[in-house]
């Protein structure tokens, strides 16, 4: 495509279109490096804070990360948006953990359903999102978003745990384990639940009629049929 700039004409590409870019590293350690800094800073913000802005904060990186996710973005980028997600989560999880085993389990429950419905809406998010990327041929398939989540978020939780072990020794990194594979199985249900319920109506709600016959079939109506007499 030619624009006029000043008199002379210039091309202009898409982005899918753009050169690639002349970095020294490959993408698949910028992917590396972006995810394993932005995980350990999320991680690290979302400990030092209460149980709901905890929370709070990880939805809100959840549900921007599945927005972004789709989208053309340099490597480290994307690699930074999956992290950040997985390291709010898992910091959120280890908070969540530490506040349920120090409360009584009688009290608390309009923070729980607080916790639960910030991950609620940002899993509601993240399905109406991976929805559009999936119904999109040039943005990048949720599956293989999902898959590189599953597997960062298994690599930090065995950090977590490993840490524990080295710090405190097996009794404790035993007990981390089990609260934060609590918290973290409640909170991905959380997730989960509410976004493929909305993937599912959204990705039926996209689909073509199959009662609808298409132009130039047996049945379909032409256009300028009905004005003839």
């Amino acid at each position: 495509m030619l624009t006029m700039t000043k008199g002379w004409p210039h091309e202009t590409r898409s982005p899918r279109q753009q050169p690639p870019s002349r970095s020294r590293l490959p993408e698949r350690l910028q992917r590396l490096l972006g995810a394993l800094i932005a995980a350990a800073g999320a991680y690290l913000i979302t400990r030092q804070l209460a149980a709901l802005p905890s929370t709070f904060l990880a939805a809100l990186l959840l549900a921007g990360g599945s927005i972004l996710s789709g989208r053309a973005i340099a490597a480290w980028a994307w690699g930074a948006v999956l992290g950040a997600g997985c390291g709010g989560l898992l910091g959120s999880a280890m908070v969540v953990a530490e506040k349920i085993h120090s409360t009584n389990p009688h009290e608390g429950l309009n923070l729980r359903l607080a916790l639960l419905a910030c991950l609620m809406v940002a899993g509601a998010i993240g399905g109406r999102s991976f929805s559009l990327d999936a119904n999109h041929p040039d943005r990048r398939p949720p599956k293989d978003t999902l898959r590189s989540a599953s597997a960062l978020t298994t690599g930090i939780f065995a950090a977590v745990v490993t840490l524990a072990f080295l710090h405190s020794g097996l009794d404790e990194a035993r007990a981390v384990g089990s609260r934060l594979s609590t918290s973290l199985t409640i909170l991905v249900l959380a997730l989960t639940g509410p976004g493929w319920l909305v993937h599912l109506l959204g990705d039926r709600a996209g689909r073509p009629t199959a009662e609808q016959p298409r132009a130039g079939q047996p049945g379909a109506r032409q256009p300028g049929a009905g004005r003839q007499r």
